[in-house]
């Protein structure tokens, strides 16, 4: 019967935030609230998912994320630290086209951030962040089974989730996905399914 139990994850990236709206580089350290346009954002998703209950929810602590999960779900969430947005270092809160001008062998011609930033930023390999996705979800999914939960996090860390489950070694062929896109996960005991992301 092991294989019949599914956990069905709804990752949710938070709407537009103040940082976003000014173009800044927006990680673990930078904490602001979403625009009108973000709360607007997060209500289109909530339309998108109106059909779907949810036997849990949870969120980033970061401001933009709890705001988001809230908007789309009345269940209180439970606070996750392992779903903080990827920690940029030194490069949190600058503006992103300084640091395209400034670093231009970090980024690709998308802007996506290539590896190895982090020796000149001072924040985490992706490795160690995986590590912490890796431990969230199989610790939901043993909390959860047969349960359909919503996520709401950030842009770059569920770049990092999708990479982990489709086991993408070269991150910045996967763009970031959208502001209050929607990402979908079915997990078993022994299977990972990434069913679409920044939808």
């Amino acid at each position: 019967m092991g294989e019949f139990i599914m956990t069905t994850i709804y990752c949710v990236r938070h709407g537009q935030s103040e940082a976003n709206l000014a173009q800044i580089m927006q990680g673990s350290k930078i904490d602001t609230s979403l625009t009108k346009l973000g709360q607007q954002q997060a209500l289109v998703a909530k339309a998108k998912l109106a059909n779907v209950s949810f036997d849990a929810v949870y969120a980033s602590p970061l401001k933009r994320a709890v705001q988001t999960a809230k908007l789309i779900s009345s269940t209180t969430p439970t606070l996750d630290e392992r779903l903080v947005e990827f920690d940029y270092g030194t490069w949190d809160g600058q503006l992103l086209t300084d640091l395209y001008a400034q670093y231009p062998m970090y980024f690709d011609e998308h802007h996506n951030l290539l590896p190895n930033s982090w020796e000149v930023s001072g924040g985490p390999a992706y490795a160690q962040v995986t590590a912490k996705l890796e431990s969230f979800l199989a610790e939901v999914t043993k909390k959860h089974p047969d349960q359909t939960l919503l996520v709401v996090s950030h842009g770059f860390t569920l770049k990092l989730l999708a990479a982990l489950l489709l086991d993408i070694g070269n991150l910045q062929n996967l763009s970031e996905p959208a502001n209050a896109s929607l990402t979908k996960l079915l997990v078993t005991p022994d299977t990972q399914t990434l069913v679409y992301y920044g939808k």
